[in-house]
């Protein structure tokens, strides 16, 4: 009857309990920090439209007055009205600039967002492998109080000296401080996660869920490094200074178009013309420099950014292997020891087996769960890191 409650109640807490993903939605749907840089996009969107709009065109009004030296006075008037034209090739150059203002922009907004991604995501792996620590607690604290329970009856039953039994009352009681500590240092996880959600509300989170490798391939991972989101940003980067490098080669941009009319007293006179400047004093040669060492710099930066990355993802993906073959080993002594532990608690309950062995074995088992959960904790980082290095989360 217990045990169908026990579970019935475990099952009601996991049915409730948020998943990671969609905590996940909601972090990513309701951050401030997200919200700002999309804000940035929309902000380059407009000036994007102003670096291709038109200028405006110029009106002139003039009015006069003729004063001969003999006869009446009259009037006249001028009207000018005149617009900039581009010169042939600027308008491509301009489109060409603001398009690449644009995917710079959607660049950092998709590396903003991975990084978000990434750091919840191992902000979330800290908490549960804090809740694991604390569930391994539990069970430690059910082992201490079983040796606990045995030494008592054995105390009472004078198989056992008074000291024996005080030495297995005081590793049930260490285990108990301990388990405290652990419940302390899962709630700071918990708040830490929330904090860096921007969610301000308490909620059951699922702290079951594991990170696995989006991409099965792990013998070619430099075709999947174009999509990392540190790259993408500088290869943004390059791609607009190189636009403005283009744009800056029009020495001159502008030609304005003009048509005039003016009235005289004796004549009208009409004018049509075009005016441009001359390129002279001012050849926007060091713009054009600028502009190039800019994209040399992005250049150099990319190269330097590929090598760390090809380094750091062949570091992982050997990390992983060795990783998955402590877990097995872990697993397969785990096993092991778990047998053993009960065939000493079965010989402690009658004396074949003395207190110091068998809390030496409970102590392997509990060592042994340990490693499997930080072993678990280093592989979800693992498959965090390669994820976001290979550019899943900037969709």
């Amino acid at each position: 009857m217990f045990k169908n409650i026990l579970i019935s109640g475990l099952l009601c807490t996991l049915l409730s309990a948020e998943s990671f993903d969609t905590f996940l939605q909601r972090a990513i749907q309701n951050s401030p920090y997200l919200e700002s840089s999309a804000l940035s996009v929309k902000q380059a969107k407009e000036q994007s439209s102003a670096i291709t709009r038109y200028a405006n065109p110029t009106l002139e009004l003039e009015y006069s007055d003729f004063n001969p030296d003999a006869g009446s006075s009259d009037d006249g008037y001028r009207i000018n009205i005149s617009q900039p034209i581009r010169l042939w090739g600027v308008g491509n150059a301009r489109d060409n600039l603001a398009n690449t203002t644009t995917k710079n922009a959607d660049a950092n907004y998709a590396q903003n967002k991975a990084i978000f991604v990434r750091n919840i995501s191992t902000a979330y792996t800290e908490y549960a492998n804090k809740k694991m620590l604390v569930d391994l607690g539990k069970q430690e604290l059910y082992i201490a109080k079983t040796i606990y329970d045995i030494s008592s009856s054995r105390y009472e039953a004078g198989t056992i000296s008074r000291g024996v039994m005080l030495q297995a009352k005081i590793d049930y009681e260490m285990v108990q401080i301990n388990n405290e500590n652990l419940a302390l240092s899962a709630t700071q996880s918990y708040y830490k996660l929330l904090k860096l959600s921007a969610i301000n509300e308490e909620i059951e989170l699922d702290d079951k869920y594991s990170f696995s490798l989006y991409s099965s391939d792990t013998l070619h991972v430099e075709q999947d490094l174009s999509n990392n989101p540190n790259l993408m940003v500088l290869k943004s980067q390059q791609d607009t200074a190189l636009a403005q490098a283009m744009l800056d080669t029009n020495k001159v941009e502008w030609m304005n178009v003009f048509a005039e009319f003016e009235s005289e007293p004796d004549q009208d006179i009409t004018r049509f013309g075009v005016n441009f400047p001359l390129a002279i004093f001012n050849t926007k040669s060091q713009e054009v420099q600028i502009a190039k060492l800019q994209s040399e710099k992005a250049s150099l930066l990319i190269d330097n950014q590929e090598t760390k990355l090809n380094i750091t993802m062949s570091r992982l993906q050997k990390e992983r292997a060795s990783l998955e073959i402590l877990q097995s080993k872990n697993q397969e002594i785990l096993s092991s020891e778990i047998e053993l532990l009960k065939m000493f608690q079965d010989g402690y309950k009658i004396a074949n087996i003395n207190l110091l062995q068998l809390q030496d074995i409970k102590n392997k088992v509990i060592s042994t769960k340990k490693s499997l959960i930080q072993i678990k904790t280093a592989l979800d980082k693992n498959a965090i890191i390669q994820n976001y290095n290979q550019g899943q989360y900037n969709d």
